[in-house]
């Protein structure tokens, strides 16, 4: 594996460990000791979907404050 695909990797594994983390969190507080492995994993399949939703509404956001920004100080102005 080259370097940049060395990252890709780790950041992958990072994301899903902190998904993870976050269900194990989320199930602690509820108070739930044990629930069933295709259970935790449609769970997380929730959470990984709501994340690239979340994603991609933030680059949304992203953008468009770039372009109010843009347009409020005028370029060259």
């Amino acid at each position: 594996m080259s370097a940049k695909e060395d990252t890709i990797a780790l950041l992958r594994a990072a994301i899903t460990n902190e998904q993870e983390q976050l269900l194990n969190q989320l199930l602690i507080e509820l108070n739930i000791n044990e629930i069933s492995e295709d259970t935790f994993q449609l769970l997380l399949l929730k959470i990984q979907a709501s994340n690239l939703t979340i994603f991609n509404m933030t680059k949304a956001l992203e953008a468009q404050e770039i372009i109010d920004h843009v347009l409020s100080n005028k370029i060259g102005e």
